[in-house]
């Protein structure tokens, strides 16, 4: 029965999970996981963007991502909230809330199972996605149609998947550099974002590199530069330096946000919110 989930079946997912951090050098599983990644990352399959942790994007006094994903979750049919984090469930993390579950938006999620996830209202879902922001977690949201299958949904009605990530465990930190460029570019960077260096406030730790998702910064001379043309806007390098040293700017907002949703629309079965203008009236 569509939906239904057993009561264990968080605890074993967070079991099978390790499997997706093999690195494909490993003997036969490796190449194995690889194929399965590639295949699971294909356009029709992911597409999916994250939005800046740090609060330097503001949009009358809100952080870019609190105006983003409260305008969707107020405007959403039906909502659920996951028991807890697969990632941080299979590495027991010490660092972040495994509690803080991902979100799942659409009218599809009605069907999941009460087992393994929240059946939310939207003052609880906002509620739960500031608890994230606070923590420090970076939200992505897009469409992951895996998710289907993880949650036991009919394939062919998609839904908004906003995940809460953490760079010690999150799946797509410790993986994307093994994917090839085409699997890469399913991650999309956000439109007219831009990541600057004070290179004055600079002092070449090289904690950005450590969590780079993408491998875009790098040490030279002493100094952090980043390459922007593989950098995916997360911000956990500005999140982590040590002397504020990582500066993150929008050019236009509206045309950063009507990108992302007329990008993201198509493949959910339709967003409620079609453009900024609607979102920043939500509250």
């Amino acid at each position: 029965m569509m939906g239904k989930r057993p009561k264990w079946y968080l605890t074993v997912l967070a079991k099978i999970w390790k499997l997706a951090y093999i690195k494909p050098s490993t003997p036969f599983f490796g190449g194995l996981m690889y194929k399965i990644r590639v295949k699971a990352t294909t356009p029709e399959q992911l597409n999916i963007s994250y939005l800046p942790v740090n609060a330097q994007l503001f949009v009358e006094s809100r952080p870019l991502p609190v105006v983003i994903l409260e305008g969707i979750i107020r405007s959403s049919e039906y909502r659920v909230i996951t028991h807890r984090c697969t990632c941080r469930d299979a590495w027991q993390c010490k660092n972040f809330d495994l509690n803080i579950g991902c979100m799942h938006i659409g009218l599809a999620t009605a069907l999941e199972d009460a087992t393994v996830a929240h059946h939310a209202s939207i003052e609880e879902a906002i509620a739960h996605l500031h608890k994230a922001l606070r923590a420090g977690l970076v939200p992505f949201i897009g469409h992951v149609a895996a998710d289907n299958t993880i949650w036991n949904l009919p394939p062919d009605r998609p839904f908004t998947t906003v995940c809460f990530c953490c760079s010690c465990c999150c799946t797509n930190y410790d993986y994307y550099r093994y994917l090839p460029p085409a699997a890469q570019n399913n991650i999309h960077r956000l439109q007219g974002v831009n990541v600057s260096i004070n290179e004055e406030q600079c002092i070449g730790c090289g904690r950005c590199t450590e969590v780079c998702l993408t491998g875009a910064i790098e040490v030279l001379e002493g100094k952090a530069h980043c390459d922007e043309a593989m950098c995916k806007t997360c911000g956990v390098c500005a999140q982590n330096c040590p002397r504020q040293a990582i500066g993150i700017s929008v050019e236009n907002i509206e045309a950063t946000v009507n990108d992302l949703l007329g990008r993201i629309n198509k493949d959910v079965g339709g967003l409620k919110v079609l453009s900024y203008q609607e979102l920043k009236y939500l509250k």
